[in-house]
């Protein structure tokens, strides 16, 4: 009788064909930016396939790309895609002149960087990301801005991520349910960056040189990772959670 394929074995090998390998940061490769020893296993095992493709919108690739290289592992600024540095790119490019940018002190200095104008009040534009700082004055002075017409820029609509001991961690989704609390016909209007929408996906592939059919996507959330991935035709490997499988089944035992 034939012995059956375990559900790790299929994955690995979906790994070992693709040539693209994208990896979810936030519980999948790290626990509050403390990378797991079995996702150091798999970044060493793919290393020139790998991409990071995140919601995190509190950091910037340098940040993660310090992080990794703490650990030994060196994972190139330009495979690391963010979300929160992607929505600045997207403002940046659209050309807007006053922006109202909710988010953390790095995020909103790379706001700076990318030549915007950061202001408090008649905001073009809005940009939420996540912010460990959120208040009631913040959220009153967003959807006024949203009241008098300024359109709105999501770095992600994740509620929460996990945090180490399995504490939940509020994300950029709970603070736009505050704001869309607050101000009707805004949900349909505005602008999500980071996963399930494409953006990412399409960036981490063409950064990898491959096509979405050359790539898989190891995650952890089956609403973002999983959903975001099919849209873009990409193969998902989802762990943790509701899967049966872990990242240590993903790792290639040792010969």
């Amino acid at each position: 009788m034939d012995v059956p394929i375990s559900r790790g074995q299929i994955a690995r090998q979906f790994l070992s064909a693709a040539k693209g390998v994208l990896l979810d940061w936030d519980g999948c490769v790290a626990i509050e930016n403390r990378v797991l020893c079995s996702a150091k296993k798999l970044i060493e095992q793919h290393a020139g396939r790998i991409a990071i493709v995140s919601n995190n919108s509190t950091h910037v690739s340098a940040d993660l790309a310090a992080v990794l290289a703490r650990h030994g592992l060196d994972v190139p600024e330009h495979r690391i895609l963010l979300a929160g540095v992607e929505a600045i790119r997207h403002v940046s490019a659209r050309g807007a002149r006053r922006v109202m940018m909710i988010g953390s002190p790095k995020v909103r200095q790379f706001a700076r960087m990318q030549g915007i104008v950061l202001v408090r009040e008649n905001a073009d534009l809005v940009v939420l990301a996540r912010d460990a700082r959120f208040t009631y004055a913040k959220l009153e002075r967003a959807a006024n801005a949203l009241q008098r017409g300024a359109d709105l820029v999501v770095a992600n609509v994740d509620r929460t991520h996990p945090g180490i001991g399995n504490r939940l961690v509020p994300e950029t989704g709970s603070l736009l349910e505050a704001l869309l609390a607050c101000v009707d016909g805004v949900r349909d209007k505005m602008r999500v960056i980071g996963k399930p929408a494409p953006l990412l996906f399409e960036l981490a592939c063409e950064r990898l040189s491959v096509t979405p059919g050359e790539a898989v996507m190891i995650g952890d959330n089956p609403e973002t990772d999983g959903e975001g991935a099919r849209r873009a035709g990409i193969h998902a490997i989802l762990v943790g959670g509701a899967s049966p499988l872990r990242l240590e089944h993903l790792i290639e035992p040792s010969v």
